[in-house]
């Protein structure tokens, strides 16, 4: 069953974010100074959706490039003049830097980022984004002239926990 058009007002018991929501993430590479550190840029489960691929550039002089097509990042690594990876073109630091040209999408090297990336990284999930532990939060809704109140935690707007009420002139 579908709510007509509603108006809820509630506070919530956080400021900012909580502390055990976490973001999404993916780490390619590795060492202390080859490492990328990708995070989706909002806590939620909704970072796990996203992926990334590293994919050897085909082709002369190509171009380090990152690319995000729907909740998919696309990385490929760029090559020299002969077509071989070119390793000065494919630095942690090089990398995180076209990475973080995306929208709502992070990256950090780790160490110098100096140490290059020189593998295909086949599709790989983001993981480890939860939110945060629901809590109370007292809310209202005005529907069709009734106010709608809870004052215990409800996950869905049609659960035992709501209590309403006709607002009258006083």
């Amino acid at each position: 069953m579908a709510l007509p058009n509603y108006t809820q007002m509630y506070r919530p018991w956080f400021a900012g974010t909580p502390v055990n929501a976490v973001k999404g993430s993916i780490n390619i590479g590795s060492g202390d100074n080859g490492k990328v550190i990708i995070n989706y840029d909002f806590v939620g489960t909704e970072g796990n959706l996203f992926t990334v691929q590293v994919v050897e550039g085909v082709g002369n002089n190509i171009a380090l490039s990152a690319i995000l097509t729907g909740k998919d990042i696309l990385i490929t690594l760029g090559t020299d003049g002969a077509g071989a990876l070119a390793a000065a073109k494919n630095t942690a630091l090089l990398i995180a830097g076209a990475v973080n040209a995306l929208e709502n999408i992070t990256a950090v090297e780790t160490g110098t980022g100096a140490d290059s990336i020189a593998v295909a990284i086949v599709k790989t999930s983001f993981t480890g984004g939860k939110l945060a532990t629901p809590s109370a939060t007292p809310c209202f809704i005005i529907l069709a002239g009734v106010l709608y109140f809870c004052d215990e935690p409800v996950s869905k707007w049609d659960m035992a926990g709501w209590k309403s009420a006709t607002p009258t002139v006083i």
